[in-house]
């Protein structure tokens, strides 16, 4: 498994001086808190927009961004991809329609909670990017040894206390975990990290800590994974969705529970994973 660290040379975390209290008790404590850097954005020399994000894996967030946007269908169509940190700037040059650039120019500042606003229709934004998809085979263990392993991941989470993480996996491991200040960049992030590596989403599971919204969901959609799975909860639109576009959704994935919501992205049996 890939795990989230990057090279950029970017401090994650700072210490700030604070206060804890415990048991009736006010002491003064160094508290560590996760960075969020305003990154702006330029296509083909246009300024798209900024985005506040935990300054790692940018490349992963601003072309996996792209992605869920609808703006890039091809990793051929990109033709560079430059991060400029001491800029905050991220260029790409992609070889794409004026109109699906269109979808995503000056979209303004988004910030680390929202990173996304996706404005859809339901009936249109949930199809999934590529075509069919066979079902994929999982089992119950699956969900929950993939669930664990993000939950154990030892990243800027468990300095923080204070970010998302996404992964990408198979039946049978994780394939990659990423972290970001709100689930949509993580999400983001994820999508971003398949593309560029060419790795199919069709027969892949996407987890994330957060929520499964409209916007999640839609990002699944677009990449084509089949399934979504979420510790925490999902909104009833990202569940309508996700029956609209074949992917399944899974909730509250605690304690060997979850919640389990089929639209026929996946046959789940109930059982051990199977081994090679």
């Amino acid at each position: 498994m890939s795990n989230s660290q990057d090279h950029s040379g970017e401090k994650l975390t700072i210490e700030r001086p604070g206060q804890r209290y415990t048991d009736g008790n006010l002491e003064a404590r160094t508290i560590h808190l996760a960075r969020e850097v305003p990154y702006t954005l330029f296509v083909n020399d246009r300024e798209i927009l900024s985005m506040a994000t935990l300054p790692t894996h940018l490349r992963e967030l601003f072309v996996g961004f792209m992605v869920s946007e609808g703006v890039l269908l091809s990793p051929s169509e990109i033709l560079e991809c430059a991060v400029d940190h001491g800029n905050r700037l991220i260029r790409l040059e992609l070889d794409v329609p004026d109109e699906r650039l269109e979808k995503v120019e000056k979209r303004g500042m988004l910030t680390s909670g929202c990173a996304g606003g996706l404005v859809f229709s339901v009936e249109t934004a949930a199809a999934p990017r590529a075509g069919t998809r066979e079902p994929l085979q999982i089992s119950t263990s699956c969900i929950l040894d993939r669930m664990r392993e993000l939950d154990t991941f030892r990243g800027i989470y468990s300095i923080t206390r204070g970010v998302h993480a996404a992964s990408a996996a198979t039946d049978k491991e994780t394939l990659i975990i990423l972290e970001d200040l709100g689930r949509h960049n993580a999400v983001d992030k994820i999508v971003g990290h398949c593309f560029l590596q060419g790795i199919d989403p069709k027969d892949k599971l996407l987890l994330t800590t957060g929520r499964i919204t409209s916007e999640v969901l839609t990002k699944a959609a677009r990449s084509n994974f089949p399934m979504v799975i979420s510790r925490s909860s999902a909104s009833a639109m990202a569940v309508a969705m996700g029956e609209q576009s074949g992917i399944d959704v899974i909730t509250y994935v605690r304690g060997g529970r979850f919640n389990y919501f089929s639209h026929g992205g996946v046959k789940l049996s109930v059982g051990s994973c199977q081994k090679d």
